[in-house]
Formats: structure tokens, sequence, C-alpha cells
């Protein structure tokens, strides 16, 4: 079973979530997730969604896997490229049961 679905993020829009590196999880920073949807891959064998956060333009996070943190699903190491100044994006692809 799957902690992070589509459903459960889609939930958290509006809520912040902590970033920690992933190598010695020292939290790097705190972004807001702002939009969460569904991906171009949604067939019998594979689903997608795409998870949108925004965080301080000071604060640039590399394009890199942090570990998540947030009370609803615990932590959860994720892959995120930076798009925009302050904007990330995730992109979870999976095959189905």
């Amino acid at each position: 079973m799957e902690i992070v679905t589509h459903e459960l993020m889609h939930s958290l829009v509006g809520q912040k979530v902590d970033v920690f590196s992933v190598q010695n999880e020292q939290q790097v920073g705190e972004l807001e997730i702002f939009n969460v949807e569904n991906g171009r891959i949604d067939t019998a064998e594979f689903s997608s969604f795409s998870i949108s956060l925004r965080g301080d333009p000071n604060n640039q996070l590399p394009q890199d896997n942090y570990l998540f943190k947030h009370s609803t699903f615990g932590e959860y190491p994720m892959f995120m490229s930076i798009y925009d100044v302050d904007k990330y994006q995730i992109v979870i692809s999976r095959k189905r049961n």
C-alpha cells in the first residue's frame, strides 16, 4: 500500500510540508502544497500525478531527492525538481496493482 496518494496529497493543498536532506536528515526548507493534478499516464497498467509546491525564493532548493515530513503521512522520500524561482514539482508514476 502506498502512503503518498493523489487523494491524500490533494487533501493537503494549502498546507506546508517540511523538507529534509536525504543524506544527513537536516531540514533544508518548508514548502506549501498548492496544486495536485492527475498525470498524463493513466492506463490500466500505470497511473501518475504531480504535486506542485511553493517556497521561499531566497531559499532555492536544487533538483534532488528529499525527505518530506508531514503529520498526515509521516516521512516519505521523493524526487523534486525546481521550475521557477519559488516553485517545485514532484511527479509520482506507479504501476497499478
